[in-house]
C-alpha cells in the first residue's frame, strides 16, 4: 500500500519569506522542530520544520523535495519554536530569519565525515565533580528574597534591587540550588551582559554545583564550543547555562528559572541582524514556561523601574552589603584641573591615591575612553585626524603608533607633520586610558600599574589573566574602562577615581544621564567591598547637578523617580513606544529619498495614534563608506505600533543600492 503524501512547512533564513511547503520523500520521517536541508533557488540551505500536512496549495510542478533531515538529536522543542516565532513577530523579521541563525553553525550543516565522532566526544562531557564550594550563610534580606521567590510558584517577574556588593550572586546561587533540588529535570538560564563576566561566574556556579553539568555560551566561543553547550542544554544534560544575550535562544527541555544579572546593561540589546532585547525575551520566555524570572541590578533600567512602580514587576530589595564588615563607600566630588593642564589627576585625587596605596590597598582609576587621546590636531591650521571611511575622528594609540577608528577599525600610521599645512608639532587632544596609564607610571614609579580595556586585553584568556592578577594582589593601580566597572568583586580596592564623566553629562543622547548614573554607581561599587570603608572620588564641573546629588547619597530611587517624572512630562519612553527605520546607501540623498518614500507610504496607512517623523541623518552619518539616515515612529500604545509596523513593512518598496532595516524599541531615538 502506497504511503499517503506528506508536505512539510519549512522556515529558512531568507528575508521576506514565510514558511515554504516541501514534499517529504517516501520513507523520510519528519516531525515539527526537525532540522532539514532544503533546496532554495540554486542553493541548498538549512531549514526548520514547523508543521506537517497531507495537503498543500502549492502546484505540483513547483513543489520541491526535502533534501535531507538532520536527525542527530531530538527535534527542537515546541517552546523554542514559539520563542523564535514571537521574536520574529515582535521585532518585525521573518520567522526563519529569527530561528535559523539562532542555531550554532554545526547544527545547521549536513553531517561530515567527523560528525559522529564529534557528537560522541561532545556527549561525553560531564560535571566537574569534587567537593562543593563554600556556601555562605545568607543575611536576613537575602534569605527573605529567596523565600519570596520560592514561595511564589509559576510566572512572577521579580526585580532584585540591591546595592553594589549586596550579594545578589549569592541569592542567584541559592535559588538555582533550590530549583535543581526540587525537580531533577529542571534547567536554569543565568544571563550576564559581558563576555568577560562569563568565565568567573561560570566557575563560581560550577564550584557550587560540582555534580551538575554547567555550560556557558557567548559570541567569543568558537562554533564547536558553542555547539557543545547548545547540544547539552537541548538534550537536558546541562542543568545550568551561563551566557550573554545569545543564550536566550538556547533550546531547553525544561526551563524552570531565568535570571538576568545587571539587567539594565545595554549589551542585552542586539545592534544588528534580529535587533532583539535578551532581557525582554527572557521575561517573555519565563512567562511562556510559567517560571520565575529575576532581573538583578543596583540600577534597574528606567523601563524596568517603571514596571515596578506600576506594579507589573515585584520588588526585592537588598539595602546592605553582604559582608558584615563592608560598608558603602563615601563619595566625594572635586573640581577637575583647569583646561590645558598637563595632568588629568587633581591634587586631591593624587593625595587620596597616595594614602590608599600606603595603607596597602588598591586603587581603581576609571576613564571610559580607550586609546592615548581621542584625536590628533594641528595648532596652526586646525587639522584633526579623521577616518577615511567614517564621519568621525581617529583615536591616537601611542603604543601601537597608529591612528585607529573605533567604529570601523580603519587605521593608519602617525603622520610626521600636519598633512594640511606641514607643521611638525601636531598634538594629541584629550585623554584616554593609555595616557592615564603613562601618567600614573611616572607619578607612582614604584607601583604596579595595569590597564584593562579592549586594546590591552583583546582575548578572553588575556582578560582572565589580567583580572587574576588584580585579585591576586599583583596590581597596585588598575586603570580601566567599563570592562572593570561591573560584576568584579575586587576585595582590596580602597579607592575609585572617576575621570571625565562630564563628557557623557553633555551628551544629547536620550539615555545618557541614565547610563552615566548606572556606570558611576557600578564603578563606585568596586570600592570597600570587604573590610574598611572605601572612597570614591569623582572629578566633575557639575557638582550641583541633581544626578551627582543623588549619586553622593547613593540614592537610585530618587534619581529614577525623577527621570520617570521627566519622561512622563515629555511623553518619552517608557510612556510611548518607538521603532526606528534605518536606510543605508552610497549617498545620503539616496538613503533619505528612500525614507521620504517610506514616510509617504506610512502616512497612508498609519492610524491617528501612530506618529511618523521626518528622516534625519544618523548621529554617525557615514560608516565604512556607507551613508546612513533614520526616521522615528512612535505610538502611545504598543499594539497600535506593532500592527502598523507589520503592515508598513510589507508595503515598503525595495530600491536598488539601498539597504534598510527596522528596529523595535531602539535604545536611542
Amino acid at each position: 500500500m502506497a504511503e499517503a503524501e506528506q508536505f512539510a512547512a519549512v522556515i529558512v533564513d531568507a528575508p521576506g519569506l514565510g514558511a515554504l511547503d516541501y514534499r517529504v520523500p517516501e520513507g523520510m520521517l519528519l516531525a515539527p522542530g526537525d532540522r532539514v536541508i532544503v533546496p532554495l533557488g540554486t542553493r541548498k540551505v538549512p531549514g526548520i520544520v514547523t508543521g506537517l500536512s497531507p495537503v498543500t496549495e502549492v502546484p505540483a510542478k513547483k513543489l520541491r523535495r526535502v533534501a535531507a533531515v538532520l536527525s542527530d538529536t531530538i527535534p527542537l522543542h515546541a517552546e523554542w519554536l514559539a520563542l523564535t516565532r514571537f521574536a520574529a513577530l515582535y521585532y518585525q523579521r521573518g520567522w526563519g530569519e529569527s530561528a535559523v541563525p539562532a542555531l550554532p553553525l554545526f547544527m545547521r550543516r549536513a553531517p561530515g565525515v567527523r560528525h559522529e565522532s564529534w557528537l560522541k566526544k561532545a556527549r561525553a562531557i560531564g560535571p566537574a565533580g569534587g567537593e562543593p564550594g563554600p556556601r555562605p550563610q545568607l543575611n536576613d534580606e537575602q534569605a527573605e528574597a529567596c523565600r519570596q521567590v520560592l514561595a511564589s510558584g509559576g510566572y512572577v517577574p521579580w526585580v532584585l534591587f540591591g546595592v553594589t556588593g549586596s550579594g545578589k550572586t549569592e541569592v542567584y546561587l541559592h535559588l538555582i540550588e533550590e530549583t535543581l533540588v526540587r525537580d531533577p529535570e529542571a534547567q536554569v538560564l543565568l544571563m550576564v551582559p559581558e563576555i568577560n563576566l562569563t568565565p568567573q561566574l561560570e566557575a563560581r556556579v560550577r564550584a557550587r554545583f560540582p555534580d551538575e553539568l554547567v555550560v556557558a555560551m557567548h559570541s567569543d566561543f568558537p562554533d564547536g564550543e558553542r555547539a557543545r553547550s547548545w547540544l547539552a542544554v537541548h538534550e537536558g544534560r546541562a542543568r545550568v547555562l551561563v551566557g550573554t544575550r545569545m543564550s536566550i535562544f538556547a533550546s531547553f527541555r525544561k526551563l524552570a528559572l531565568v535570571i538576568v544579572d545587571e539587567e539594565h546593561d545595554t549589551s542585552f540589546k542586539a545592534g544588528d541582524g534580529l535587533r532583539f532585547s535578551g532581557r525582554d525575551l527572557a521575561v517573555w520566555r519565563a512567562w511562556k514556561n510559567r517560571c520565575p524570572v529575576i532581573l538583578g541590578s543596583a540600577t534597574p533600567s528606567i523601563e524596568t523601574w517603571a514596571k515596578v512602580r506600576k506594579g507589573d514587576y515585584k520588588l526585592l530589595t537588598l539595602t546592605k552589603r553582604a559582608s558584615a564588615e563592608a560598608t558603602l563607600p563615601a563619595i566625594r566630588l572635586v573640581n577637575p584641573n583647569r583646561k590645558g593642564a598637563r595632568t588629568l589627576l587633581t591634587p586631591d585625587a593624587a593625595a587620596a591615591m597616595e594614602a590608599t596605596l600606603k595603607a596597602g590597598r588598591q586603587v581603581l582609576v576609571f576613564l571610559n575612553r580607550r586609546g592615548y587621546a581621542p584625536v590628533l590636531s594641528c595648532p596652526s591650521c586646525g587639522w584633526v585626524s579623521t577616518c577615511r571611511r567614517c564621519s568621525t575622528f581617529t583615536v591616537f594609540h601611542k603604543g601601537a603608533k597608529r591612528l585607529v577608528c573605533h567604529h570601523c577599525g580603519w587605521q593608519t600610521g602617525i603622520p610626521p607633520a600636519c598633512p594640511k599645512c606641514g607643521d611638525p608639532d601636531i598634538l594629541p587632544k584629550g585623554t584616554g586610558t593609555e595616557r592615564i596609564e603613562e601618567e600614573l607610571a611616572v607619578r607612582f614609579p614604584d607601583r604596579r600599574v595595569l590597564r584593562i580595556d579592549r586594546d590591552s586585553v583583546s582575548t578572553r584568556h588575556e582578560a582572565e589573566e589580567a583580572f587574576r592578577r588584580v585579585h591576586a594582589g599583583e596590581v597596585d593601580i588598575l586603570v580601566g574602562t567599563q570592562m572593570v566597572a561591573k560584576g568584579h568583586d575586587f576585595a582590596n580596592v580602597g579607592l575609585v577615581v572617576v575621570l571625565n564623566p562630564d563628557a557623557q553629562m553633555l551628551s544629547p543622547a536620550t539615555r545618557a544621564r541614565e547610563q552615566l548614573f548606572a556606570t558611576l554607581m557600578q564603578v563606585a561599587g568596586r570600592a570597600g567591598r570587604a573590610g574598611a570603608q572605601g572612597e570614591v572620588l569623582i572629578q566633575t564641573r557639575f557638582q550641583d547637578d541633581p544626578l551627582f546629588a543623588a549619586l553622593a547619597r547613593q540614592d537610585y530611587v530618587a534619581f529614577a523617580d525623577a527621570v520617570l517624572e521627566d519622561r512622563r512630562a515629555n511623553m518619552a519612553v517608557p510612556y510611548v513606544h518607538q521603532a526606528m527605520l534605518y536606510a543605508e546607501a552610497k549617498s545620503l540623498a539616496e538613503a533619505e529619498f528612500f525614507l521620504t518614500e517610506a514616510v509617504e507610504i506610512g502616512m497612508r496607512e498609519a492610524p491617528p495614534e501612530v506618529r511618523i517623523y521626518d528622516p534625519v541623518p544618523m548621529p554617525l552619518m557615514r560608516l565604512m563608506n556607507v551613508e546612513r539616515a533614520q526616521l522615528l515612529v512612535e505610538a502611545d500604545e504598543r499594539p497600535a505600533l506593532q500592527a502598523f509596523l507589520a503592515r508598513w513593512r510589507q508595503s515598503l518598496r525595495a530600491r536598488a543600492g539601498v539597504e534598510w532595516t527596522m528596529e523595535v524599541d531602539p535604545l536611542e531615538a
